[in-house]
């Protein structure tokens, strides 16, 4: 039986008009974080939009599409629109196959 590999724990940066995910967004990383919601920036009003940026994200599984899935949810009912830059490829492929290219604005490589 093959062994998991140990992922790096899920961190979030919060800055002005930007949220950076930092490390794996895996379900068992984010079982582990005390708090699920949307970090807002302070400031961040409604009509604007934020960036949720993924380019330091090394893993994603169907929990972490979930998890974004949940920020978006939060960021509609606060009027804010989100856009994920540098998305990690499975999250394009999950994106595309669960019908979702409409909904979550994906920009970069």
């Amino acid at each position: 039986m093959a062994e998991i590999a140990a992922s790096e724990p899920l961190r979030t940066v919060v800055e002005a008009g930007v949220v950076r995910l930092q490390g794996a967004l895996l379900c068992r990383e984010i079982e582990r974080l005390a708090n699920l919601s949307l970090p807002m920036p302070e400031g961040q009003a409604p009509g604007s939009r934020l960036e949720i940026a993924l380019g330091q994200v090394r893993m994603m599984d169907t929990a972490g599409l979930a998890f974004l899935l949940g920020w978006q949810i939060e960021a509609a009912a606060r009027s804010v629109t989100l856009r994920y830059t540098h998305p990690p490829k499975a999250m394009r492929a999950m994106v595309t196959v669960y019908g979702l290219v409409d909904w979550m604005i994906l920009d970069g490589a």
